[in-house]
């Protein structure tokens, strides 16, 4: 047998060593490559590359290397952040959703920063964050999409919860938007909350109100503008709040008393007037009533509601002693001619108010029709025929 002769001698000791360097090689490559997106992205954030940061951190996040490093979450946060309040387009459409995943982002870092080493980057980033939240809650509730705008407000009253705050503006908003929203419940929990806080703003209690009667609770509603009263006795809102309250709940002489408070705050107010002439008109009491309905347009010369009003006071007059008269035996000659004859007078009075109303109104078919009535049986050919020409 021939042997054959080799250059050299395999040391496999030798090879061991050297494959275990490769392993250790390959292990520390990919390492440096996860914490190279980390850098990447941070430096593409710092320059303004918002796309290419958002890529290269997205890796980051899911890679076993750097998925659970503080400063890796940190990085997304800010990257987030400045997404979402860019003012191009083309980066804020990168994640329409970009406020929330920095909130989440921010909240993850805080996590996993057991020693507290980047509690104050956290802590002035969400900062930042509450601003982001506001803007886009604010524009949300603008465009009337109040469901959208409790979920940022609540965000960025999580975000003062999370730093042992409490952001008083914030739950103000979430219970403000509730009530438009049809959602008492959370308007309520917030509305409530900022009172807890003694937050000094009246409106506070004027939505809890509302919120409480659109949860069907009228004495909860009464007792939430009863504290609010107590607290602001000077407020006008409120004292509109409880005269709306009692026109709800047909508690006249109590609307009455509050309807009385509030044009003692403001006199210039013709709604305020109107509605007492109202509530006395309902009652019975035309002369109070025709007082206010006086005063509303005397604020408000171009109140078609109040002159309107006025005119049916006595149209409503004359129809009922019209009706008396009819009533009398034929034999009643003498009575039926001076209820006819006050009749008339009623409807003369209710003229100049019915004028009015067609003139700052001219389509109001109700008034013209009432008019006409009233110019054929006063016999006020000329009026009419201008009236039927117009």
């Amino acid at each position: 047998m021939v042997k054959k002769n080799y250059p050299f001698t395999i040391n496999f000791k030798h090879m061991k060593k050297i494959a275990l360097l490769l392993g250790l090689s390959m292990v520390l490559s990919l390492g440096f490559a996860q914490n190279f997106e980390r850098t990447s992205a941070y430096n593409y954030n710092r320059d303004g590359k918002l796309d290419k940061a958002k890529e290269s951190i997205d890796k980051a996040v899911k890679h076993e290397k750097t998925m659970n490093d503080a400063k890796t979450w940190l990085y997304r946060g800010m990257i987030y952040y400045n997404i979402a309040q860019s003012p191009l387009d083309a980066y804020k459409n990168l994640d329409p959703n970009a406020a929330v995943e920095a909130y989440k982002a921010f909240k993850k870092a805080k996590e996993l920063d057991e020693k507290g080493k980047l509690t104050k980057d956290v802590e002035l980033n969400m900062q930042n964050l509450v601003n982001v939240f506001y803007s886009e809650g604010g524009a949300k509730f603008q465009e009337e999409n109040y469901a959208g705008a409790i979920k940022d407000f609540e965000y960025a009253f999580n975000i003062a919860q999370d730093n042992g705050g409490f952001d008083t503006i914030a739950a103000f908003n979430i219970g403000m938007a509730g009530v438009m929203s049809d959602n008492p419940k959370v308007a309520a929990e917030y509305l409530q909350k900022c009172i807890d806080v003694d937050f000094a703003d009246p409106r506070v209690y004027m939505f809890y109100n509302r919120s409480a009667k659109q949860l069907g609770d009228t004495l909860r509603a009464k007792e939430i503008l009863i504290a609010g009263r107590e607290k602001f006795p000077n407020e006008l809102s409120l004292l509109l709040e409880e005269a709306q309250l009692y026109l709800e709940t047909g508690e006249t002489e109590k609307l009455q008393n509050s309807l009385l408070a509030a044009v003692e705050k403001d006199n210039s107010n013709h709604n305020l007037y109107f509605l007492l002439g109202k509530t006395y008109d309902d009652m019975g009491d035309f002369e109070n009533a025709q007082k206010y309905y006086q005063q509303a347009a005397d604020v408000n010369p171009d109140f078609f509601e109040a002159y309107y009003n006025i005119g049916a006071i006595y149209v409503n007059k004359a129809a009922e002693l019209q009706a008396k008269a009819n009533d009398l035996p034929l034999d009643k000659t003498k009575e039926y001619d001076a209820l006819n004859a006050d009749a008339d007078a009623n409807l003369k009075k209710a003229v100049p108010f019915l004028e009015k109303s067609l003139e700052i109104n001219p389509d109001d078919e109700y008034t013209r029709k009432a008019l006409k009535e009233a110019y054929i049986r006063l016999k006020m050919n000329d009026k009419l025929k201008e009236l039927n020409n117009k």
